[in-house]
C-alpha cells in the first residue's frame, strides 16, 4: 500500500510539471518570484506617443515609457502623450521643446503615422502586431511576459489593471489576439521562460511557465505583492472607469438648420436695460423625439456688426439656454465660454418628447457699473445654429473619452494601484429608467441627486473594500499614515460627484456637487485628473512628472506669487487675506504681488504677465464656471473679463498653480470641459487648479490650503486634504475641488523641488 501511495504522488508531480509548461493557475506568492534574471532593456527614444484609435496603445505606451530594474537599483520614465488624430497639439509641442534634449531628439510612436517635424520611430498596425514589435525593440533579454487578452469579455478592462505589473517586473507586454506562433517567436528570442497570463487565454507557449491571472483579484494581489517587493510601500491609488473608451451607440441622428437677423439698440441705464428698438432675443422650437437622445446645438453670430467690430476689444456675446417642454433649464451656454461669437450647449434626455425652446440673446457694445449698471448694445447681426438630436441604443455618454488610457501609466509612474469599474458611470444603463422623463442630469434635475448620491456610496465601498485588501498585504498603515494620494482619472460622469444640499436659491445649478466623499472623511488625498480631453491630460502629466526639469534653475518666476482680487466686496479679501498674506510669505522667499481695482482687468495684467509670468496665482473676487469678471466697477466688465474665449490661447511661462476663492470657477459636472475656465487654465499650461463647483460663501479662505503648501510643504492633495479638516463650513467645505494630480508639490524658494510622487526601489530585499 505505501508503494502505491509512492507511486501515486509521483504521477501527481509529473502531471503538475506538464501543466507547467503549458500553462497554469499559479498562486500570487508564487508570481513574484517566478524569474530571477533581470532583462536586458535598451530605450529606443525620448518620449512616446500614442494614438487614439485604440485604447491597447495607451497600454503598451505605459510598457515603453515606464520601468524599475531592481537588479540594477535603476528606474526609467519617459513622458507618454496621446496624440489627436494624427498630430500633436500646442501643448504637447510646447512640452516637448522644453523637455527634449538639444539633439537628437526622437520619438517612439505607436500606433498610427505622427505628423511632426521631429525624428520618429514609428510602429504602425493592429495593437497585437505593435506588441510583438515593440518587445524586439524595448528589450534584448527578458525573462518573462505579461500577455494581455485582446477579444474577450473585459479584455481592456483587465489589461489595463494588470499593464503597471510589466513595468514593475521591467518585462514586455504582448497582446493576443489568435496570434500564438509569433507570441511563441517572441518569447524564443527574448529567451522567456515564464508568462503571467491575464483573463482566460487560451495560449499554449511549450517551455514556458505560465501563470494565469484570470481576474481582477489576482491581478489586484499580484501586484500588491510586488509593490511590497519591490517598493516596500504604496502611496498612490488611481481610479478610472475602463468604458470612457466606448463612444456613444447613436442608432440615427438629425440635423435642422435655423438662421435669423438681430437688429436692436439697447440701453442700460441705473440697473434698467431699455430697448430703443428691435430685440435682443428670440425664442425657437426644437422638437426631440421619445427614446434617449443626445441633444447637440452649435450657434455662431456668421455676421457681426461692423460698426462695432472696428472698436476691439468688444465682441459680440452670443447666450444660449434651453429649456424642456416643463419649463425647466436643461442646458446653458454663452460666448465668453467657448468662443468669440460662438457657443454649445448639449443635454441627455430620457423619454421626454416634444417642444424644447432655445432661448437666444446677443449683446453687443459694453457693461460697467457693479452698483448700478450702465451701457449699450447695438445689435445688426447674423446669427446661424445647428440642433442636432442622435437617438442613442443606451445613455452612456463620457463627457472626456479615453482618459483611462493613461492610467496605467499614471499609476506605474507612482508605483501605485490602479482600481476600475464600468459599474461606476453615471449614465449607464441603469441611468435611463432613473432618469425617466428628464432632460438633463443632476446638475440641473435635484430628482436625481438621490440616484447620484447611491452610486458615489456604491464606489466608496469600493474604496473601502481595496483598503481592506490593502490591509491583507499589510499595506495599509504605510498608506494611510503617508500622502495617501487618490487619484481620480475620469470626468464627472464616469465617475460622479455626490450632490449635497440643499441647492442654493436662484440658481438654476442644483445641489453642491463634491468629490469629497472619496476621501473617506478626510483621510485621503483626493484630486480629479482631468483637463479639456485625453490629449490635454496626458500632457498636464507629462507636465507634472517632469516639473523639475521645466521649471528650470531657480529664477524670478520660482519666487513670484501674484493675487489678484476683484470688485464688488471682492476687496475685503484683498484687504484681510492677500495684502497681509502677501507680506507674509516674502519670509519664506516669495517674491508677491497683489493686483486691485486698479490694474485687475485682462489687459493690464496680460501686459504685467500677472497670471502667465508667475509661480503661485491667487484669484479672489467674483467668477462662474466659464469666466471671472474681476473689474467690474469700470467702463466695460466684459472686455476686461478673463474667460474660456481668451485664456485658452494663453500660454504660461512655466507650469504654475492656480488658486482661486471664487463661485463656480470649478464647475465641471454637466459641462463640456471646454467650457470650463478652471480646465482652460490647464490647458494653457498650469499644472494644478483648486476650485469650487458652486457658489461659495465668506467662509473661502486660503490661508490654511496655502500654509500647508508653503510651510509645510506638502503636495496639492494633502494641502487641501488638510485644509478641509480645519475648514469644514459649508458651502466651501464641499465644493472646493482641486483639478490636477494630488501628488504634484510646486516649487517654494524654501522647499526647492520634489519628486512628485515618484517611488523609491526597495534594496533590502
Amino acid at each position: 500500500m505505501k508503494h502505491i501511495r509512492i507511486l501515486f504522488l509521483i504521477l501527481l508531480l509529473c502531471l503538475a510539471s506538464v501543466h507547467l509548461t503549458s500553462g497554469t493557475h499559479l498562486s500570487s506568492s508564487t508570481a513574484v518570484t517566478t524569474h530571477h534574471t533581470s532583462a536586458l532593456r535598451n530605450q529606443p527614444a525620448d518620449a512616446v506617443i500614442v494614438t487614439d484609435s485604440d485604447p491597447f496603445f495607451g497600454l503598451l505606451g505605459t510598457n515603453a515609457a515606464c520601468w524599475y530594474d531592481r537588479t540594477t537599483n535603476t528606474t526609467g520614465l519617459l513622458p507618454l502623450l496621446i496624440s489627436k488624430e494624427n498630430n500633436l497639439t500646442d501643448a504637447q509641442n510646447r512640452f516637448l521643446e522644453t523637455y527634449l534634449p538639444s539633439s537628437p531628439p526622437s520619438l517612439l510612436v505607436l500606433g498610427q503615422q505622427l505628423n511632426t517635424s521631429y525624428p520618429v520611430t514609428e510602429l504602425t498596425g493592429s495593437p497585437a502586431s505593435v506588441a510583438l514589435t515593440l518587445a524586439l525593440q524595448l528589450y534584448t533579454t527578458a525573462p518573462a511576459a505579461l500577455i494581455l487578452p485582446y477579444t474577450t469579455p473585459n479584455a481592456y478592462h483587465l489589461s489595463m489593471l494588470a499593464t503597471p505589473l510589466a513595468s514593475y517586473l521591467n518585462i514586455p507586454l504582448l497582446i493576443y489576439d489568435n496570434n500564438e506562433p509569433e507570441i511563441q517567436t517572441v518569447c524564443t528570442q527574448l529567451q522567456v521562460t515564464s508568462a503571467y497570463l491575464i483573463g482566460n487565454i487560451p495560449v499554449n507557449l511549450p517551455n514556458i511557465t505560465c501563470m494565469s491571472l484570470p481576474d481582477e483579484d489576482t491581478i489586484t494581489d499580484t501586484i500588491l505583492a510586488v509593490i511590497k517587493q519591490h517598493f516596500g510601500a504604496l502611496n498612490y491609488i488611481t481610479m478610472t472607469n475602463p468604458s470612457d473608451v466606448q463612444p456613444p451607440s447613436v442608432t440615427s441622428t438629425t440635423n435642422t438648420e435655423y438662421t435669423d437677423h438681430f437688429s436692436n439698440l439697447k440701453l442700460t441705464l441705473l440697473s434698467r436695460e431699455i430697448d430703443i428698438y428691435g430685440t435682443s432675443t428670440q425664442q425657437y422650437v426644437v422638437y426631440v423625439p421619445e427614446d434617449t437622445n443626445r441633444v447637440q446645438i452649435d450657434a455662431e453670430i456668421v455676421q457681426k456688426n461692423p460698426v462695432l467690430e472696428k472698436f476691439s476689444p468688444i465682441h459680440p456675446l452670443l447666450f444660449l439656454t434651453l429649456y424642456d417642454p416643463k419649463g425647466h433649464v436643461v442646458a446653458y451656454a454663452n460666448s465668453m465660454g467657448y468662443d468669440f461669437g460662438k457657443t454649445y450647449v448639449e443635454t441627455l434626455t430620457c423619454n421626454l418628447s416634444g417642444n424644447y425652446t432655445l432661448n437666444v440673446t446677443l449683446y453687443h457694445g459694453i457693461k460697467g457699473g457693479y452698483f448700478l449698471q450702465r451701457g449699450f448694445s447695438y445689435l445688426n447681426e447674423d446669427l446661424q445654429f445647428t440642433a442636432t438630436i442622435s437617438r442613442l441604443t443606451s445613455p452612456h455618454l463620457p463627457l472626456i473619452p479615453n482618459l483611462s488610457v493613461l492610467a496605467p501609466y499614471l499609476t506605474a509612474a507612482h508605483g501605485g494601484l490602479l482600481i476600475a469599474n464600468s459599474s461606476w458611470e453615471l449614465t449607464d444603463d441603469s441611468y435611463e429608467t432613473a432618469a425617466e422623463g428628464t432632460a438633463a442630469g443632476p446638475w440641473y434635475t435635484e430628482s436625481l441627486h438621490q440616484f447620484t448620491n447611491e452610486k458615489v456610496d456604491a464606489i466608496v465601498r469600493q474604496v473601502n473594500a481595496t483598503l481592506d485588501k490593502l490591509n491583507t498585504h499589510d499595506l495599509l498603515n504605510g498608506y494611510l499614515q503617508g500622502p495617501a494620494w487618490l487619484a481620480l482619472l475620469a470626468d464627472t460622469t464616469m465617475i460622479p460627484m455626490y450632490y449635497y444640499g440643499p441647492s442654493q436659491q436662484g440658481y438654476p445649478d442644483r445641489g453642491l456637487p463634491s468629490d469629497n466623499p472619496y476621501s473617506l472623511n478626510q483621510s485621503l488625498s483626493v484630486g480629479r485628473l482631468i483637463s479639456w480631453d485625453a490629449s490635454d491630460a496626458s500632457v498636464l502629466i507629462a507636465r507634472t512628472f517632469f516639473y523639475n526639469t521645466l521649471c528650470g534653475e531657480p529664477e524670478d518666476w520660482h519666487t513670484r506669487f501674484n493675487f489678484v482680487f476683484g470688485e464688488g466686496f471682492g476687496e475685503t479679501g484683498g484687504i484681510f487675506h492677500q495684502i497681509p498674506y502677501a507680506r507674509e510669505i516674502r519670509a519664506y522667499g516669495f517674491s508677491s504681488h497683489v493686483y486691485g481695482v486698479l490694474r485687475n482687468g485682462r489687459q493690464i495684467t496680460g501686459l504685467l504677465d500677472v497670471y502667465t509670468g508667475a509661480n503661485y496665482i491667487e484669484y479672489l473676487g467674483h467668477g462662474d464656471w466659464f469666466w471671472f469678471p474681476a473689474s467690474l466697477y469700470g467702463f466695460d466688465m466684459y472686455s476686461k473679463a478673463v474667460d474660456v474665449a481668451h485664456a485658452k490661447t494663453w500660454v504660461f511661462e512655466k507650469p504654475s498653480l492656480f488658486l482661486s476663492s471664487a463661485c463656480l470657477m470649478g464647475r465641471t459636472d454637466g459641462l463640456p470641459p471646454q467650457m470650463n475656465i478652471g480646465l482652460t487654465m490647464l490647458h494653457a499650461g498650469c499644472n494644478g487648479f483648486i476650485g469650487a463647483t458652486r457658489e461659495t460663501g465668506q467662509e473661502a479662505g486660503l490661508t490654511t490650503l496655502e500654509n500647508h503648501l508653503i510651510v509645510d510643504d506638502w503636495s496639492l492633495g494633502e494641502a487641501l486634504r488638510g485644509e478641509k479638516q480645519v475648514d469644514t463650513e459649508p458651502p466651501t467645505f464641499y465644493v472646493r475641488t482641486l483639478y490636477g494630480d494630488p501628488a504634484f508639490n510646486p516649487y517654494e524658494p524654501n522647499n526647492g523641488f520634489h519628486d512628485q510622487g515618484r517611488p523609491t526601489l526597495n534594496t533590502d530585499v
